[in-house]
């Protein structure tokens, strides 16, 4: 379903307090009791009962470890004036106005939206999804909008941010009543633009259901988070939701990825889209696709050590832009920027400007030594499924002529099925394969570690096996002989591992900072010596 247009009485940079009866004309199928509290005064969405205040609807929704009716006792005893349940729900609201909906995911949407003022209705929002990309992607969109005159926000792994607003992020995509309140912060700082990260997570859970889109981008589709979706077509039909049922102006698709060309067939006239995409841009890396194939694609393509060059045709016309990101995957995520620039009608040449910039992304390739002064590269990435280690282990050949050595792990309490896929991307791609933990979460590292062995195997890689983060690393940088290059991957820009239900400080670049120090404090009779442990 699309976005619902506000009322009056919730216009965009409305107050944040209203009669409850006005909320809940914008839920179809709510039902009040008693009916006379429609003239309840509400002012704030939660769906945490530990963040509600006096005068907030609170919903109680259904969570993967406890029922949200287990907390309404705490929600009234903090000054709940509503409290949104299941239709038939047995619950008791303790006095406190009763709101019973057919759908409490929908609803929660829905009530956020309207309360704190439609904000997506102010800010043009754009939204992306795909296994892979979605961060730098979104990095190279906002560095577009803000080099075009326009001031984006952006929501995503990476945080909540714009101007002195900076929130770490809980979830790639928030939940939907804290969304609507970031959202709305970010207006009231001046923000034109939100540009955000759309996990398949959020679209299956309903988070996106009430913000308007006016660009939607897919950046690819590999396998990730069968965990939760159980199905790789279930997990594809979660990502096909933001275009065939939240209805956004317009749609940037890459068209190299067989998914992204099942969705162009879906937003086709008569494909199942309701409403289908105003507008549709396909992209593809293929030099010299025609118009035919994707309105931007390179016609003429470049990598190079020093990053990718791309001329570009577009509909309005060729660009050219020359960026210091490396990879075959990064000359995409380009492409999926500049089209979604000419579906915000920017000015494509300073687009192509701003995406010829450093641009660094915390936790993308980021480097950590220190050309000159250290003899090894060492990069941190937070490529953590088969798709995106093969992706990046190809890109980081093209740097230097010595071996290249990966540290890496998978995470507990997800996928299973991808641990021996992400042992043989490693074993084909790399010439050492250090093996060690990740975030283990509630498992067991070691037989985290066996499940990767198997497709180690396969490949040419030599392998280490060190359970401790931290040693791997440093055996990892300490080992490695002049010209050779330390992938370090999986968790980039985190900055915790999670070890049974304890959350430890750890940031990978931290720790690879410590052993490049530590080699360098070596004499270089002992980096030589080493050159070829690991």
């Amino acid at each position: 379903m699309t976005a619902r247009e506000p009322t009056d009485t919730a216009a965009p940079g409305a107050a944040f307090a209203m009669r409850l009866g006005d909320v809940l004309r914008e839920l179809p199928g709510a039902a009040l009791h008693p009916p006379e509290a429609a003239d309840t005064i509400v002012s704030g969405v939660h769906l945490d009962s530990r963040k509600v205040a006096a005068g907030d609807i609170f919903v109680a929704r259904a969570g993967a470890r406890a029922h949200g009716e287990r907390f309404i006792p705490e929600a009234v005893a903090r000054g709940a004036r509503a409290i949104v349940v299941a239709r038939g729900s047995a619950a008791d609201t303790l006095g406190v106005a009763r709101v019973e909906v057919p759908d409490v995911p929908l609803a929660l949407a829905q009530a956020a939206a309207v309360v704190y003022g439609h904000p997506t209705f102010t800010l043009d929002v754009v939204g992306i999804t795909g296994t892979n990309g979605k961060t730098t992607t979104a990095h190279l969109v906002q560095a577009c909008i803000d080099r075009c005159g326009g001031r984006a926000g952006i929501v995503g792994t990476l945080g909540y941010r714009f101007g002195d607003l900076d929130l770490p992020a809980s979830h790639t995509s928030p939940e939907a009543d804290d969304l609507a309140r970031v959202a709305a912060a970010m207006i009231a700082r001046g923000a034109t633009h939100l540009v955000m990260e759309v996990s398949s997570i959020a679209l299956a859970a309903k988070r996106a259901d009430a913000i308007r889109f006016r660009v939607a981008v897919f950046t690819n589709l590999t396998q990730d988070h069968l965990d939760y979706h159980g199905t790789m077509d279930a997990y594809a039909a979660a990502k096909a939701r933001l275009f065939v049922e939240l209805g956004p102006g317009a749609a940037a698709i890459n068209v190299d990825d067989a998914f992204g060309r099942k969705l162009v067939e879906m937003l086709a006239p008569g494909g199942p889209s309701r409403p289908p995409a105003a507008t549709l841009a396909r992209y593809s890396t293929q030099v010299g696709a025609g118009p035919d194939a994707a309105e931007i694609a390179p016609v003429a393509l470049e990598h190079a050590a020093g990053g990718i060059s791309i001329r570009a045709r577009t509909p309005a016309g060729e660009v050219t832009l020359r960026s210091p990101l490396l990879g075959a995957h990064n000359a995409s995520n380009l492409l999926a920027a500049l089209s979604v620039a000419h579906l915000l009608g920017l000015d494509l040449h300073d687009a192509a400007a701003a995406l010829s910039a450093p641009i660094q992304v915390p936790g993308r390739l980021e480097r950590c030594d220190t050309p000159g002064d250290d003899d090894v590269i060492v990069l941190v990435d937070y490529a953590h499924t088969p798709d995106a280690l093969a992706r990046v282990l190809a890109s980081v050949r093209a740097l230097g002529q010595g071996r290249v050595l990966c540290v890496f792990g998978c995470g507990g309490d997800r996928d299973p099925l991808k641990r021996p896929q992400m042992g043989e991307a490693v074993g084909r791609a790399a010439d050492v394969a250090v093996v060690t933990n990740d975030n283990p979460r509630s498992e067991d590292p070691r037989a985290i570690a066996d499940a990767i062995l198997p497709g180690l195997a396969a490949g040419r890689a030599r392998v280490v096996v060190e359970l401790d983060r931290a040693r791997a690393i440093e055996r990892a940088v300490l080992d490695a002989a002049p010209g050779d290059l330390v992938l370090i991957a999986g968790k980039g820009h985190e900055p915790y591992q999670i070890i049974g239900a304890v959350t430890l400080p750890f940031d990978d670049r931290d720790e690879a900072r410590r052993a490049l120090a530590a080699r360098r404090a070596r004499p270089w009779a002992d980096r030589q010596d080493h050159g070829g442990a690991a």
